[in-house]
């Protein structure tokens, strides 16, 4: 801890110290959310492809429902080194969406967006033994086989 009280933040915003399994969950999953919206509002502003509705549906898929603690599986300090190394890797591609983002590339977005769903969706799957995650790839042929797509 520093002076003042303040925990040392890591990379990814995960202060270092006793923190939960739950905890790197719910930043995977608000960081995703954020993007998503992100992502969304990008569309929304005539940028809209048909091969954007899939991503916007795989990452609600990894969030909603949201995680609930009691849920979650009883902290290990091997699941909580796993999660934090997913955490990092989620971050770097959050840090590419964003360069994508102020380049105004919305494709490159999208594919930044789905890698960051797929590590949250690792991260949900280490600590919800209740969540059962659908690859990028199930979600789009799930969104194709739909009648009136």
């Amino acid at each position: 801890m520093r002076r003042g009280g303040e925990a040392k933040e890591e990379e990814g915003n995960i202060p270092s110290g006793p923190r939960t399994c739950f905890d790197v969950l719910l930043a995977a999953c608000w960081r995703l959310s954020q993007l998503r919206y992100v992502f969304l509002i990008w569309a929304e502003k005539g940028n809209m492809n048909p091969n954007f509705e899939p991503v916007l549906k795989f990452c609600s898929g990894i969030i909603s429902p949201w995680p609930i603690r009691e849920k979650c599986i009883p902290d290990s300090g091997e699941t909580l080194k796993k999660e934090k190394e997913l955490f990092s890797s989620l971050e770097r591609h959050v840090s590419s969406f964003r360069q994508f983002e102020k380049r105004g590339e919305i494709s490159l977005m999208a594919d930044e967006l789905v890698q960051v769903a797929d590590f949250a969706s690792s991260i949900r799957a280490l600590c919800d033994p209740h969540f059962t995650p659908l690859s990028f790839l199930d979600a789009k042929a799930s969104f194709l086989d739909k009648p009136g797509q």
